[in-house]
């Protein structure tokens, strides 16, 4: 999996992943929980890879939003 806001030195990332309509925001690998938080506070859903601490942490647009929210 590769990671955008690693590889671009960001923030955060927000793009639409390959093949899909889903878009995804990528935050750095050990971003504060503050920014997960906010990511959290505008409606994005919070995905985490399944390990016993998380290697890998984004978010996606819920499908309930619609493009103008």
């Amino acid at each position: 999996m590769a990671n955008l806001a690693d590889e671009y030195g960001t923030d955060v990332e927000i793009y639409i992943k390959a093949l899909t309509t889903t878009i995804h925001a990528d935050t750095p690998t050990g971003a504060p929980a503050g920014l997960h938080d906010l990511l959290e506070q505008l409606g994005l859903e919070r995905h985490e890879y399944p390990t016993g601490e998380p290697l890998y942490i984004w978010h996606t647009v819920p499908d309930h939003l619609g493009a103008e929210e």
